[in-house]
């Protein structure tokens, strides 16, 4: 599968492509005979990734990034600004789904544009339009994918070889201060209503009218045709939402059925509500108004409480640090991995030791044990403890706190 994703994205005929997992580089390289003008390069963590694309779209060179949906959240620093920088080559990143996780919110805020495929086939389709998208509106596109089927044999693009590097300096484009925000501001609306009309005329939005009762969901939601009466909309575009498409199917219906992930990102950018009936989950649960999201703390350890990294890589050593300071009589474990414990984790926990914090940090570790322990003895930390088994965590008895424990592994 992930050969055959990456050979669709080389046929597009990039310049430059970055992922950080070392399954999508693995397969990247395993394709450098067949497209040897392409630079491949597997970067520490998204967020570096991500700005070595950016860096390259800046210089006008066709660019891409390789990212499990998941892993586009720790990418949000240089995302988030992008769509206001943009970019003079064509700069996609692909994210393709390992879990129920969806970027689909990430697009709302960062207002960058997204596109979605339901499978290798959709995708061979999708990612021409999605760099067409990148290039003419000089913006980064985001496109996520379902992994299923497989894919048509790829046409080769070459690459664009007559895109010479050539960086214009322009303090009013790429240095987006205070100053200049308010004209990116406007000119970044200029384009989603641009983007909008394009998306309205794109071909991968699928329209089925049956029955008086219709369905609105979109291809990376994993959602299948039940067939019968039910009418389907199942939409290629999420942002910037092709309204008027949305508006005539719903005209059609007498109620409306939304499936998307647990952010509503389609509905929010509707106009027309009234006929929405019910929203569903991509597991088929429903989701009732009032629902409340459980707790970032709510699992036990034994006598602790788990935080986990729900808000961002590492994150559970701040929130487990502030939890530690405000709720007395608690005891509070974090737990995160070798790979968000060096790209976020590491200033977060020599603050939490500034300031006698008093928690357990459990880091997963897969191949980086010896280098956390040669990190954090560095700077003269010796709470540190290697643990095999669950039973080993619950019963974990600290000399004094903060400490560390190791994990062979992934916890449950």
């Amino acid at each position: 599968m992930m050969r055959d994703l990456c050979r669709l994205l080389l046929s597009q005929g990039p310049r430059l492509v970055y992922t950080a997992t070392r399954e999508a580089g693995e397969a990247l390289e395993g394709l450098r005979a067949e497209f040897p003008g392409v630079i491949f390069e597997t970067a520490a963590n998204e967020k570096q990734a991500y700005e070595l694309a950016l860096a390259g779209a800046y210089a006008a060179k066709r660019t891409a990034c390789l990212f499990p949906a998941r892993g586009l959240f720790e990418a949000m620093d240089p995302l988030m600004s992008s769509a206001y920088t943009g970019v003079i080559g064509g700069c996609l990143i692909l994210c393709y789904k390992e879990d129920e996780e969806d970027i689909s919110p990430i697009s709302l805020f960062s207002k960058l544009p997204l596109l979605t495929a339901d499978g290798l086939t959709d995708l061979s389709s999708l990612l021409p339009f999605a760099y067409d998208i990148s290039e003419r509106y000089e913006i980064p596109c985001l496109v996520e994918t379902l992994t299923g089927g497989r894919a048509p044999k790829a046409k080769k693009r070459a690459p664009a070889a007559a895109t010479v590097s050539r960086f214009l300096k322009n303090p009013a484009r790429w240095a987006a201060t205070p100053e200049f925000r308010h004209e990116l501001h406007e000119t970044l609306n200029e384009k989603t209503e641009q983007i909008r009309k394009d998306f309205e005329a794109y071909t991968g939005n699928e329209q089925v009218l049956r029955g008086r009762t219709g369905i609105i969901t979109h291809k990376a939601a994993g959602y299948t045709d039940p067939g019968g009466e039910m009418s389907l909309l199942r939409l290629g575009t999420v942002f910037p939402l092709p309204v008027k498409t949305v508006e005539a199917f719903t005209a059609r219906m007498d109620k409306v059925t939304l499936h998307e992930g647990p952010y509503p990102v389609l509905e929010m950018q509707m106009r027309e509500r009234s006929r929405i009936e019910e929203r569903l989950l991509p597991s088929g649960g429903s989701s009732p108004k009032g629902k409340k999201r459980p707790p970032v703390a709510g699992e036990r350890l034994g006598v602790y409480r788990v935080v986990r990294d729900v808000l961002g890589p590492a994150s559970s050593i701040n929130m487990a640090h502030g939890m530690a300071a405000s709720v007395k009589g608690d005891r509070f474990l974090a737990i995160t991995n070798e790979d968000a414990f060096f790209h976020s984790g590491l200033p977060a926990f020599v603050n939490t030791l500034y300031n006698g914090s008093a928690y357990l940090l459990l880091i997963e570790v897969r191949e980086r044990k010896e280098e956390i322990e040669r990190v954090l003895g560095g700077f003269g930390f010796s709470e540190i403890s290697s643990v095999e088994t669950r039973e080993e965590i619950e019963g974990f008895q600290a000399k004094r706190l903060p400490a560390v424990l190791l994990y062979k592994g992934e916890l449950a």
